[in-house]
């Protein structure tokens, strides 16, 4: 539309003669999008971008609708005539209008309220089964074109296969993330998901990558990887991060937010090759080789050209692991590792990408996540610094007088935290918590969330609301439940609380916990499926969960290679064993960890070595001393097997 119409002569004229017009960036202004989108949806049924709203002065619609061409065409409406149109009416039937706008303002808030239910299992049963019923078997993902990852569905799924010990719930999740690596969906030369698939094969993307798509991607192929042991996961998950560190990563720590589809005004042309062009780059015998395996052809499969992708090689599993873990310099199919870097370096040459080079904090609240989790999930210390120095950029750049803003570009942060903010913040804050047990982490968290709750929270019927009571106010405050490419706030700020609760055991957390899930659990009522990253938190409720409180000597302290192995060992079990939760006490956080934890104060640190405590429900166990010990009260033996309890190099 802003090409189309907004730089029309005729139009802007008349907009400019008749309107105050007003531009919103999402983005930045999540909470104008959610308010009048929910408009949109109310009056029309249904909603999306561009958003078109006219309204009275004071900021009530009377007005909504997406997009519009410039004139009347094919029967629809043209934004020329609905501007000529409403200008009219507006002059003429002014009080009509107002009227309008106050029964629409009224309508809409009323949609806003939905009833309180108790969280039960029959809301996750009935989720599995929505996706059960809409799962595309051949092919992985839900329904048909196009196709979103969507990547908290599959978390859902891979938790729910733990709790329920569901094979199905299993091969939904790994069916789907296995046919999205093979996918051109999958950027196989140089890392990272595109938004979506245009087709229901996940072959042909909307080229756009997006910092939130590859955040929550990553965090998915990690638990799949740490629920199977699959080396595919892991090997996609390290190239999705390696993208994420080499090109989306500013260099003070922050996270830019994507990179555009077009170069020069074409959509995919910085990803797609001829098969000339592969030999050009590569020589004869490896460029044929090259196009054999990623499906390379003369005819191409996207405007007559190819978009690399393994979904006709049934190899597609040894060549992820083979092309990331090969240092010395053997290859199959007569294709070594310089390939990809030629190919990458040659497509930066032929037609550059266009990068967002805003960072916002919630989308950095999700990368902060991915990095931390892979560091304690795959050992290795380098992520979990990418996410310490993402965090500390965030506090030192997108923070005010104790708030948080919205984003930060050249030096600039500005806008007031909204509920994503907030909620996402502190989300990678309790995540760095339980992969480096540092207290400051969890003060940070705990500052915030007394905010969370005090500025969004809704304490008579639960909920939070879009922004804080003390921000810019628009003509009404709404609540968002439902989980789209993105969790919504409102399940976020529920495992938000849910980590504070069962780390701190305060009830100030558990009791707003509790108002929480009932507001969702209404909510989601019908289609608990639209709804799976609460639902993750439901789960945590109405399954067993198990604390495991860990103290260690002054000895460990001075015994720093030790001790660092020992919380990268306890990192590991945290992220890897549902329902677990790890506090970890010394003699030099003891004093702060009882302020946060106050029950912590009752275990006492021994003279030597270390005591594990672990609680299940309601009922605690003897102590013991010994990590192996600890695993078989775990159930967990299986993991001595994995290299962080045996090489610690990396740590």
């Amino acid at each position: 539309m802003e090409r189309e119409s907004f730089e029309n002569t005729v139009i802007a004229g008349l907009l400019n003669r008749e309107y105050v017009c007003i531009k919103v960036d999402r983005e930045e202004r999540p909470d104008i999008d959610s308010v009048y989108m929910s408009v949109c949806q109310a009056m029309t049924g249904q909603g999306g971008w561009p958003l078109t709203i006219i309204m009275t002065p004071d900021c009530r619609p009377f007005f909504a609708g997406t997009y519009f061409p410039p004139t009347a065409r094919y029967g629809s409406m043209g934004l020329q005539e609905l501007l000529t149109a409403a200008a009219a009416q507006w002059k003429l039937e002014k009080e009509k209008i107002l009227d309008s706008a106050e029964q629409i303002t009224a309508y809409v808030k009323e949609q806003e309220q939905p009833t309180a239910a108790e969280p039960g299992k029959d809301m996750v049963h009935l989720a599995f089964r929505q996706f059960a019923d809409n799962f595309d078997k051949k092919n992985g993902g839900f329904g048909g074109a196009p196709k979103f990852p969507t990547p908290h569905n599959l978390m859902f799924l891979l938790e729910y296969s733990i709790r329920e010990n569901s094979r199905e719930a299993l091969d939904m999740a790994e069916t789907t993330l296995t046919q999205m690596y093979r996918g051109g969906i999958f950027d196989h030369i140089g890392g990272g998901f595109s938004r979506y698939s245009t087709d229901d094969r996940w072959l042909v993307p909307h080229f756009e990558k997006m910092l939130y798509d590859n955040a929550l991607l990553a965090i998915a192929y990690l638990e799949a990887y740490s629920r199977t042991g699959r080396k595919l996961y892991e090997c996609v998950a390290k190239k999705v991060l390696g993208y994420v560190e080499r090109e989306l990563t500013d260099a003070q720590g922050g996270f830019y937010c994507g990179q555009d589809a077009d170069s020069d005004g074409v959509e995919g042309k910085y990803y797609v090759f001829t098969q000339e062009e592969i030999r050009q780059i590569l020589g004869k015998e490896e460029g044929d080789a090259f196009c054999v395996r990623y499906g390379i052809t003369a005819n191409g499969n996207f405007e007559g050209k190819s978009i690399p992708n393994l979904l006709g090689n049934k190899d597609y599993e040894r060549i992820c692991e083979e092309q990331f873990v090969c240092v010395s310099g053997d290859h199959m199919d007569g294709i070594g590792r310089e390939a990809f870097q030629k190919l990458y370096k040659y497509r930066i040459r032929r037609a550059p990408l266009h990068k967002d080079d805003k960072i916002l904090v919630s989308w950095n609240g999700w990368m902060i996540c991915a990095f931390a989790k892979a560091g304690a999930v795959l050992g290795d210390k380098r992520y979990v610094d990418m996410a310490v120095r993402a965090e500390g950029f965030v506090r030192q750049n997108l923070m005010k007088n104790g708030r948080l803003l919205v984003r930060y570009r050249d030096g600039d942060a500005a806008g007031e935290g909204k509920l994503d903010d907030y909620a996402c913040y502190i989300l990678a804050l309790l995540e760095l918590y339980q992969v480096t047990f540092q207290t400051a982490y969890l003060e940070q968290a705990a500052r915030c969330a007394e905010i969370l709750l005090e500025q969004f929270f809704d304490q008579e019927k639960g909920g939070f609301y879009l922004y804080a009571e003390d921000g810019e106010q628009l003509f009404m405050r709404t609540k968002e439940n439902y989980d789209g490419a993105m969790p919504s706030g409102n399940s976020v700020g529920a495992r938000v609380l849910h980590k504070l609760a069962q780390i701190t055991g305060e009830t100030k957390w558990q009791e707003a916990l509790d108002k929480q899930l009932y507001y969702l659990a209404g909510a989601m009522e019908g289609y608990p499926s639209g709804h799976s990253y609460a639902l993750l938190t439901m789960m945590e409720v109405l399954y067993p969960t198990k604390e495991l409180i860990c103290t260690l000597s002054c000895d460990s302290d001075s015994d720093t290679e030790r001790r660092t192995k020992r919380l990268a060992q306890l990192a590991y079990l945290a992220e890897t064993i549902p329902g677990l939760s790890v506090i970890m006490k010394t003699q030099k956080n003891g004093e702060a960890l009882g302020g946060l934890a106050p029950y912590i104060q009752n275990y006492p640190i021994p003279e030597k070595g270390e005591q594990f405590y672990l609680c299940s429900g309601s009922q605690c166990m003897q102590p013991v001393s010994e990590l192996t010990q600890l695993l078989r009260l775990l159930g967990a033996e299986g993991a001595a097997e994995h290299d962080i309890f045996k090489d610690f190099k990396r740590f």
